[in-house]
């Protein structure tokens, strides 16, 4: 989109503002409906494709609030009369941390930090958004559902580089973007729960939920319940990699999309994790109180408890035998992923958030296995300087090698795979200070740039060609559509990748023997695909 982020971003907040106490019956007239899961919704059509509808703020699950916090998502029970879906309901709770990622990039670019604020935030919040070129009965246009990043602790639905209009008019396909708790809402455990039908990873349970209500409700805005595709960045793409091998999850989706995802491959969580996270949690607490006491006290009393009593810590799913049976790497490595896969990472993932200080270094090399320790300082001694080596090291442990070796895990089990490596800087001072930073392709498969990125034709035509990929992807399976061979699929034999930049075309993977020969020891529980 072409707006300015400050006016997209108060526009939401203002609608938002009008419909989180309550949804009000409709009285307009001319606007786009739909009957689903028993209430009749009344949404409202594009500005820049007024043949898109867009429908905004449906519940998908009851609101996870009082006795409802930390416990599975429960169904939504449907309101009576007509409802408005025509705003943005509130994001889940969270702090500014991802608005302050927004001002870092945006600065940047020569952006003031005031183009950015804050969503309004609420624990009530697991609701979904839906753009659709066509409510035509039987139209069944592929679905593609958009899971956010924000390293599990922040982000939501309607962020500026989320706006489904263009993907799905350009793409003539049906967008939706889901919510789901983060932070201590999300992923968290407690000795009290244990025993309990869901004892952890509910952040994860709730993007099951949604797509469970997808698979009865999609068809209403038309969408095929039969074709869709779960897509997602960073921590989104992460928990793409704990749902493809996810029974809960099993018939809910037939693709699916990682971007800048993959270092889920280096997890193995027990539930005694995420118990700890409770127990702490617990123990920042006054008086520490029990599991009972926790869930009436107030979200900033939570959320303010778990920074004290967890500082720094990464939020991610656990092993808690229901949701979550083996670590990732474990569940590729024994049953392949069973999905078609369209997986990939950017050139330059980790530039922005590390400095030239080669004890930055040292301590990034320490976080990975230390029998892979020699290998990877070999590794970084082949880049200049030593921001880019950690920059370079970063992002083939988190990112490259596990979109190759995921790659290779859907082709196993009989599947497609296609991998990208995305090389697009942009022009000016903001290109050359960020280089293909993390979360930089996003506005190309939107559509969503913003006004203070800088811009030229170069960035328009890729903008083009990776629609088209994404959409046929989600089409056919194939990011070349039916016809077509420009972007090889990806053989472990001869590999090969797309690379999306100034230049549009195929080329050999970067360091693919390196991740083939430390597989073993950076990613707890790989053992090479089923069958070899």
């Amino acid at each position: 989109m072409a707006e300015n982020t400050v006016r997209r971003i108060l526009c939401a907040m203002a609608v938002c503002l009008g419909l989180i106490a309550v949804h009000g019956e409709v009285r307009a007239a001319a606007a786009p409906t739909v009957e689903a899961n028993h209430e009749v919704l009344h949404g409202s059509f594009g500005t820049k494709y007024p043949q898109v509808a867009s429908f905004k703020g449906i519940p998908f699950a009851a609101p996870p609030v009082g006795e409802l916090r930390w416990r599975e998502p429960q169904p939504p029970a449907p309101r009576a009369g007509p409802q408005r879906a025509d705003q943005f309901a509130a994001a889940c709770y969270q702090d500014s941390y991802l608005i302050n990622w927004y001002r870092r990039v945006g600065a940047a670019f020569g952006a003031s930090p005031s183009l950015f604020a804050d969503p309004p935030v609420s624990e009530d919040c697991l609701y979904l958004n839906v753009w659709t070129p066509t409510l035509s009965a039987g139209a069944r246009r592929p679905v593609i559902v958009w899971i956010y990043g924000g390293s599990n602790r922040s982000g939501w639905t309607y962020e500026p580089n989320y706006f489904g209009e263009s993907l799905a008019a350009r793409g003539d396909v049906v967008v939706v973007t889901i919510a789901y708790r983060v932070g201590i809402f999300g992923f968290f455990g407690h000795p009290e729960l244990r025993g309990a039908k869901a004892p952890a990873n509910f952040g994860l349970l709730d993007q099951i939920a949604a797509l469970r209500w997808l698979r009865d409700n999609v068809a209403a805005f038309g969408g095929d319940p039969d074709n869709v595709t779960v897509a997602g960045e960073s921590a989104g793409a992460s928990n793409i990699g704990y749902l493809v091998n996810s029974p809960l999850a099993q018939g809910l989706f037939n693709r699916a999309i990682s971007q800048s995802g993959g270092f889920q491959m280096q997890d193995h969580y027990p539930l005694a994790n995420a118990e700890k996270t409770g127990t702490s949690l617990g123990a920042a607490l006054t008086g520490q109180p029990g599991l009972a006491a926790m869930r009436r006290m107030s979200s900033r009393e939570i959320w303010e408890a778990a920074i004290r009593g967890s500082p720094g810590h990464d939020y991610a799913p656990v092993i808690d035998g229901t949701s979550v049976i083996e670590s990732p790497a474990a569940a590729y490595s024994k049953h392949g992923i069973a999905h078609d896969v369209l997986i990939g990472s950017n050139r330059d993932e980790w530039y922005m958030y590390v400095d030239d200080d080669p004890r930055g270094l040292a301590r990034d090399l320490d976080a990975f296995a230390p029998s892979a320790r020699a290998a990877l300082e070999a590794r970084a001694a082949q880049e200049p300087d030593v921001r880019t080596a950690r920059d370079k090291t970063g992002t083939l442990v988190n990112m490259v090698c596990p979109s190759y070796l995921m790659a290779g895990a859907s082709r196993a089990a009989g599947h497609s795979a296609w991998v990208y490596h995305f090389t697009r800087v942009r022009p000016g001072p903001g290109g050359a200070a960020l280089r293909s930073y993390h979360g930089a392709e996003i506005p190309y498969v939107f559509d969503t740039h913003d006004a203070w990125f800088s811009r030229d034709a170069a960035d328009d035509a890729l903008t083009t060609r990776m629609i088209e990929f994404w959409s046929n992807f989600a089409r056919y399976g194939n990011p070349n559509g039916k016809q077509g061979d420009a972007w090889p699929q990806f053989d472990t034999a001869n590999p090969r990748v797309m690379e999306l930049g100034e230049r549009v075309g195929p080329l050999a993977p970067a360091d693919y023997d390196f991740c083939r020969r430390w597989a073993a020891d950076l990613y707890p529980g790989w053992r090479g695909p089923p069958g070899t």
